[in-house]
């Protein structure tokens, strides 16, 4: 008879040196990886806010086409961080009065970001006109807008994080984008 072969089955799986080599270089990748992560986390907030804020003005604009009448973007808080509303003015008093309503924003968590104005007659509201035009007594800037700020917290100025909503005569809104600068307002 011819004798059975035998076959040598192995172990499986991974030793204990592979493993710990595979978590060392994890490890560098992750330390190498996580400072521009954290910019990168900033940079969204402050894009997502500014696309926000974008998408608030452009629906104001409409409403105030659509209406016919004056629309006010308007801060809820003591600052625009704390949230605002959109409301159409129906009896012209320039002030919100119930029923006016047509959309409320409750702000955003505190932290290193807020959310400010180049232009006094934009600290607190932004008025558009029943054509759609932005309701201006003051010439109109460069830099006239709303920004969104992260400071990051490192006191670094090139590590800002900005993006403003600027305004131009027509009423219609833009985006900038002005990383490491220093804050506008």
């Amino acid at each position: 008879m011819i004798p059975a072969l035998r076959y040598r089955h192995s172990a499986r799986g991974f030793t204990l040196i592979e493993l710990m080599t595979v978590l060392v270089i994890a490890a560098i990748v992750i330390t190498i990886g996580l400072p521009d992560m954290r910019e990168f986390v900033a940079d969204q907030r402050v894009r997502t806010v500014t696309s926000d804020i974008m998408a608030e003005i452009a629906f104001a604009r409409a409403k105030a086409i659509e209406h016919s009448r004056r629309v006010y973007f308007e801060r809820t808080g003591v600052s625009w961080s704390q949230g605002w509303r959109i409301y159409v003015d129906l009896n012209n008093n320039a002030a919100y009065n119930a029923g006016e309503e047509l959309k409320v924003f409750d702000g955003f968590p505190p932290g290193n970001m807020y959310v400010c104005s180049t232009v006094g007659e934009f600290a607190a509201n932004v008025i558009f006109r029943p054509d759609g035009r932005v309701v201006r007594t003051s010439a109109v800037g460069a830099n006239d807008g709303i920004f969104v700020v992260d400071l990051m917290a490192d006191g670094v100025l090139a590590n800002n994080k900005i993006r403003g909503v600027l305004f131009g005569v027509s009423g219609r809104a833009t985006i900038v984008r002005m990383n490491g600068v220093a804050a506008p307002c």
